[in-house]
């Protein structure tokens, strides 16, 4: 189990690390009203990754787990995304909170890990507030 802890360690922390995000540049008007206005699935993915780190962390260190993965799987699949997009980035939501599960809580429980989580997910839900139109 220890192990498990050493070795996901650097990667929580690379993962919880504030990751430098690429400016969006702003839409021009669009007039249709799917929820997605614009399309970078790299982008789905490093967003998918920053909640379910996060849903991982909460769960594995008993706190009230936030529903920003879930909301935003749901926002991703009733937008104009392609199909299979939502069923990969579930898969890989699933084996990121599946290996949190079993890392030691003393790697992941800490209280660096908390802020670096919640910045990297404050950033992550304001990203997908501007890909999907809401600011």
């Amino acid at each position: 189990m220890k192990r498990t802890g050493l070795i996901l360690a650097p990667t929580l922390l690379a993962a919880c690390s504030t990751q430098a995000t690429e400016p969006t540049a702003a839409p021009e008007s669009v007039s249709a009203p799917d929820p997605v206005v614009q399309f970078d699935p790299d982008r789905f993915k490093v967003i998918a990754d920053v909640f379910a780190t996060e849903h991982g962390m909460m769960t594995l260190c008993g706190d009230d787990v936030p529903v920003r993965l879930t909301l935003f799987m749901a926002e991703l699949g009733a937008s104009t995304t392609p199909p299979e997009l939502v069923p990969s980035l579930l898969a890989a939501n699933d084996a990121k909170i599946d290996a949190l599960r079993v890392t030691e809580k003393e790697y992941v429980c800490a209280p660096e890990m908390y802020e670096s989580r919640e910045a990297n997910s404050m950033a992550a839900q304001e990203e997908w507030n501007v890909m999907r139109g809401a600011e």
